[in-house]
């Protein structure tokens, strides 16, 4: 019934579609593709270290901001203490003054949860008398440190002239602030008890750790009447220090409640002299033993230890890790405000893109080009390329929607050229093939099954019309040609037949035999004669 479907004719026909109406539209996408792909090479290629130079820009102006906070933070600390210094001694007072200097604090708790709360700013507020014995102090005591703290008045009082006697038993801020004068005052550095590896806080890759807790140290004069008679310190806690680089991922514009570290993506402080004070890992923080004596740094002489790395950083003493780490530390001493510097840590192989920025906090010891230090914003250097890549993803985009309409359109057509060539298929193969079938009956001499009247009214266009009704005539004329010839042979045969007999008859009779045989019939039928008339019946 559907034999054209697997004519040949047929198979001819769609190669011939496709070939003028597919192949053309597959070339013209090809080229299309490539020019896209061209043009996505060249466009980003060049386009990259322009967006790259503005993300470090970004990066760099959000560093400076960061190094501002940290710096106003630390100036309002020193307003505080020059404020109270010229207050009178004692508990009330130095209570009241800390319970109203909390800051916030925004983490992750060891639960899981997500919690804000507030801590006093100071750890101690204590007077000193010209000796350096306690007279007055308030200390901030935790039932769950940071969570749940409170200013209280400490009876515990210590004759600081002895580091043993100071809260991380080596500090020296009563000899290092007994000669100040009127107006004076006295910075300390960061410090407060290591923290292993095992028990530290460590943001997201452990926040069920110990959370470090160190202090910087502030001490001013006290006058009355001219006269000076005590001096006055307070011990900020260095978590709120802290908190300033604890939210903040590089790579992201937004503030993060939790960092994790093992992302490449995070941001820590150093001092002037290479130390971590502020990084989300918490054992990587400058600390001292239960001696007061600083923890050993990171070096390159234990780099085989196991340890190695969960020991405070000093930047300074990283080179072999990779020479941009002490270099960041030259740069914040020679006073470069701020920059950017690429390193490639062995511990990883990727490349990391390192944004600083000096503290511009200078005040005592400070006051150097180096400030109080710098923060670093650490990622993977990958996430600089974040805009050529959205630009790379754009070009993707419109490559695989011109693939997909591509891959529409010749479905499309090949749809409609199977169509086109069922149909021209249908009208021109068809009555081919039904002229074949009547040509086969003619070829057994079959004429009476030949259709010729459905043939006269045969469709497939006008040429196959055509072709039908001259080969249903010619037919028509073959076989009345035929039958006439028929007719004729069956004459010529009986004329033939007859003759043949008429001389078949003629050799029998000339025969010298059939003669003889004859001579003897007639001479016996002449002697039977006698017999015959003498014996009648």
């Amino acid at each position: 019934m559907f034999r054209w479907l697997r004519s040949g004719l047929l198979l001819r026909i769609m190669v011939a579609l496709l070939v003028v109406s597919v192949v053309p539209i597959y070339i013209i996408q090809l080229f299309s593709q490539q020019s896209y792909e061209d043009t996505r090479s060249e466009v980003v290629s060049q386009s990259q270290i322009a967006l790259d130079e503005k993300a470090i820009q970004g990066l760099q102006g959000r560093a400076i901001t960061l190094a501002n906070n940290i710096a106003d933070f630390l100036y309002e600390r020193e307003q505080d203490a020059r404020f109270l210094s010229t207050q009178t001694p004692d508990v009330q007072t130095y209570l009241g003054f800390a319970n109203n200097k909390t800051g916030g604090f925004w983490t992750i708790t060891k639960e899981g949860t997500e919690s804000t709360f507030v801590m006093p700013i100071y750890r101690e507020i204590a007077f000193l008398d010209l000796n350096g014995r306690e007279q007055i102090k308030v200390s901030n005591e935790c039932q769950e440190y940071p969570f749940r703290c409170a200013m209280v008045e400490d009876t515990n009082l210590v004759d600081t002239s002895l580091p043993i006697n100071t809260l991380y038993r080596s500090e020296t801020y009563f000899v290092d602030s007994a000669t100040l004068k009127l107006g004076e005052i006295f910075v300390g550095k960061p410090i407060g008890f290591h923290l292993s590896s095992d028990i530290a806080y460590a943001s997201a890759q452990y926040r069920s750790g110990e959370r470090y807790r160190g202090v910087l140290r502030y001490a001013v004069p006290v006058f009355q009447n001219g006269r000076k008679i005590g001096t006055l310190v307070m011990a900020v806690e260095m978590l709120h220090l802290l908190e300033f680089t604890a939210h903040i991922a590089p790579s992201s514009p937004e503030p993060q409640v939790e960092i994790d570290a093992r992302e490449a993506d995070f941001s820590y402080m150093v001092s002037p002299e290479g130390w971590a004070i502020s990084q989300p890992r918490h054992f990587n923080i400058y600390g001292v033993d239960e001696n007061g004596q600083p923890v050993k740094a990171i070096n390159e002489e234990d780099q085989d230890l196991s340890d190695n790395l969960d020991r405070p950083g000093n930047l300074s003493l990283m080179g072999f890790i990779d020479p941009a780490f002490p270099r960041l530390v030259e740069l914040n001493n020679q006073g470069r405000e701020s920059g950017y510097i690429e390193a490639t840590p062995w511990d990883t192989g990727e490349k990391r893109a390192l944004i600083y920025a000096t503290i511009p906090y200078k005040t005592g010891q400070y006051d150097t080009s180096a400030g109080f230090g710098l923060v670093v914003l650490s990622t993977d250097g990958d996430r600089l390329h974040i805009d050529a890549e959205v630009l790379s993803n754009q070009f993707d985009r419109r490559i695989n929607d011109l693939s997909r309409f591509s891959l529409q359109l010749i479905t499309g057509t090949l749809a409609v050229a199977f169509f086109l060539a069922v149909l021209l298929a249908r009208t021109i193969v068809s009555p081919i093939l039904r002229l074949t079938d009547e040509a086969k009956i003619i070829e057994a001499g079959q004429w009476e099954k030949v259709k010729t009247d459905e043939l006269e009214k045969s469709g497939g266009g006008a040429e196959v019309g055509q072709l039908a009704r001259v080969f249903a005539s010619m037919a028509k004329q073959i076989y009345a040609r035929e039958t006439t010839l028929r007719k004729q042979v069956e004459g010529l045969k009986i004329v033939i037949d007859e003759a043949k007999r008429k001389k078949a008859v003629e050799e029998i009779t000339d025969n010298e035999f059939f003669q003889e045989l004859s001579k003897r019939a007639s001479e016996i039928r002449k002697r039977q004669r006698p017999l015959s008339s003498d014996n009648p019946e």
